[in-house]
């Protein structure tokens, strides 16, 4: 199983690009086979290193990699770890074609030549339902620098604002080099009834005055199906009930949030006048029961009276 990039690197999540290079110098100088030779266990630690940094140096394949981890940027290094990465760029860069000399293609394969520049990344945004953004999906859609058709897995738990990185399939380059990426902006379109923050879902529920003074049972939307909710005899305007486990859940393979569902209190409309005599009667009886009422007017009346 592959280590954390930032920690190969020794390195804080939120360390600088000259902190991730003069990590990355430190280690590669260290496991450097001139000083290790034929000691397979540094030439791996030095491989490590170069593809943890190959990574982080790179601002969008960090954003990806700090979203989805290492299934993010894995079609950079294929099945067996560092095998398509040419990483005397990256030794140049840091270092000078002076210092390493030809010794990398003795270590990584084939002589030092620098690649022609890749093509540029491209960004698209994809709308997503809730439901398909909670538990994931396949979805086909149509590359927009060349209208060709592809599949993409939505992992389960993407938020708006999350990007999906497809390999390879960005701007050709003109000169010959590899394709630039394609960045999917994730949008979440608002659901009907249900809101989201985080792990939790939220909904708002309406219920009649007599639902809540003598209590029911009411059905509640969820992502999947409905479910029934009691409502409690005497239950107040603005209660929260917790259904647990019936939220959603996140990229990092967190439990899966609650849903929460507040009830608002209706009042009938439109009441005839005979209806409201026998209402306040019956609310006349019933004048010492609304305790938040009098307690406010209770406070109210001792402000006025100072």
């Amino acid at each position: 199983m592959k280590r954390d990039y930032y920690e190969v690197l020794g390195v804080g999540r939120n360390s600088t690009p000259e902190e991730l290079k003069k990590a990355f110098k430190r280690l590669a100088i260290k496991y450097h086979p001139d000083k290790n030779p034929n000691n397979k266990e540094a030439e791996l630690k030095f491989k490590e290193a170069a593809e943890a940094y190959e990574v982080l140096s790179d601002p969008s394949k960090r954003t990806t990699y700090d979203q989805f981890g290492h299934q993010g940027v894995n079609s950079n290094f294929g099945q067996s770890g560092f095998q398509d990465v040419n990483i005397n760029d990256i030794f140049n860069n840091i270092f000078g074609d002076e210092v390493f000399g030809d010794i990398f293609g003795d270590i990584f394969g084939g002589a030092r030549t620098r690649r022609p520049p890749r093509g540029r990344n491209i960004q698209m945004t994809l709308d997503l339902d809730l439901k398909d953004a909670v538990f994931g999906k396949s979805i086909k859609i149509t590359l927009p620098n060349n209208s060709k058709k592809v599949s993409v897995d939505i992992p389960p738990g993407v938020d708006t604002g999350n990007k999906i990185r497809l390999s390879g399939e960005g701007e050709v380059s003109q000169y010959g080099g590899e394709n630039g990426d394609l960045y999917i902006v994730i949008n979440v379109k608002n659901h009907v009834f249900l809101e989201r923050e985080g792990n939790h879902l939220y909904c708002e529920v309406p219920i009649r005055i007599d639902q809540a003074i003598f209590g029911d049972e009411i059905e509640i939307p969820t992502l999947t199906k409905r479910v029934l909710l009691k409502i409690p005899p005497e239950t107040q305007t603005g209660k929260v009930f917790k259904l647990k486990d019936m939220g959603a859940g996140s990229l990092h393979g967190r439990s899966t949030g609650d849903l929460f569902v507040r009830v608002v209190v209706e009042t009938p409309t439109k009441i005839t006048g005979s209806q409201k005599k026998e209402l306040k009667e019956a609310f006349k009886s019933l004048e010492g029961q609304f305790k938040e009422y009098s307690r406010f007017n209770e406070k109210l009346q001792s402000k006025i009276d100072e």
